[in-house]
């Protein structure tokens, strides 16, 4: 604000107690950079895709977008019209592939980044034990590497970030920088021991706004729950009604809430094999997750389906 003559603005800090707290700060403005070895000895441009823009900046170069999930397939694609090469790194990806359209320059498809040598070459491995070839015959451990590299895109999504949240808080919460995993949470959405404290829009690879939708109607609905639970007189008698007609699911105990938090932080995700940064990964699994949010929040009916 500013006080009177003085025109230099003064941050005040005021206090105030709340019953609940609705953390809902977003998770698509911090780039995460996976650790690659190496990455000291790469002389080229190196910068994440939240800083894209234009495709024609990369014309005539050679480019690695490491990640290939949304950003990356739909950034490899766009540059693949004007660059001299593009290799799109898939930590998925077991073997050295290419696609693209006849006529344009087609993108390579290649294992995990693993490392980048003195002279600044990429490398990219398979795993140590894919599986079997065609004819049968065991696959083993693979490396390709791709040298006058231009350009390092990172594709690799983004940090959660709570700067507001530190040991101050008395609140039991880790979410390491690279780890892209928060926890101790249930289902993704409250906090295990606080439920009184939830975070809303931590699953990532959805559609977003109706799965944020659909949380923030659990959330709300479970402070309804509870309120009506404490004192009859808090909600209005409409509010009561809907409350039974929707048939909202209370969140379990505190004991099944924490070992439920456990179990989802250990996983990597809902794919195998997992990742810790895949824990809030969704995917083709977040209908089933919508769902889940839609009976807690007690409005599903059988059309979602």
């Amino acid at each position: 604000h500013v006080n009177g003559n003085d025109p230099t603005p003064r941050m005040q800090t005021h206090r105030e107690t709340f019953h609940h707290a609705l953390i809902c700060n977003g998770h698509y403005s911090l780039p995460s950079f996976p650790p690659i070895p190496g990455l000291r000895n790469f002389s080229g441009r190196i910068l994440h895709a939240i800083e894209y823009d234009d495709p024609l900046d990369f014309k005539g170069q050679t480019v690695v977008c490491i990640g290939a999930r949304a950003s990356g397939a739909d950034i490899a694609k766009e540059i693949g019209g004007v660059a001299a090469e593009v290799f799109l790194s898939d930590s998925g990806c077991e073997r050295w592939e290419e696609f693209g359209t006849k006529g344009e320059n087609v993108v390579k498809r290649v294992p995990r980044t693993s490392w980048i040598d003195d002279e600044g070459g990429v490398h990219f491995s398979s795993s140590a034990s894919s599986g079997e070839d065609d004819d049968g015959s065991t696959q083993k451990k693979q490396e390709w590497v791709v040298k006058n590299v231009d350009t390092l895109i990172f594709c690799s999504g983004y940090d959660y970030d709570f700067p507001f949240i530190n040991e101050k808080s008395n609140l039991e919460l880790s979410f390491p920088p690279g780890e892209r995993r928060v926890q101790p949470l249930y289902e993704q959405l409250w906090h295990a021991q606080y439920p009184s404290v939830s975070f809303i829009g931590l699953p990532h690879s959805v559609v977003p706004f109706p799965l944020f939708e659909l949380q923030a109607n659990a959330v709300v609905s479970q402070l309804l729950l509870q309120s009506s639970s404490l004192s009859s007189s808090s909600l209005t008698e409409k509010e009561t009604e809907g409350l039974i007609e929707s048939q909202v699911v209370p969140l379990p105990s505190l004991q099944e809430r924490m070992e439920k938090a456990r179990l989802d932080a250990t996983s990597g995700g809902p794919e195998s094999p997992g990742r810790v940064q895949d824990t809030h990964f969704l995917g083709s699994h977040q209908w089933d997750y919508c769902l889940k949010m839609a009976k807690i929040g007690g409005v599903y009916d059988e059309s979602m389906e």
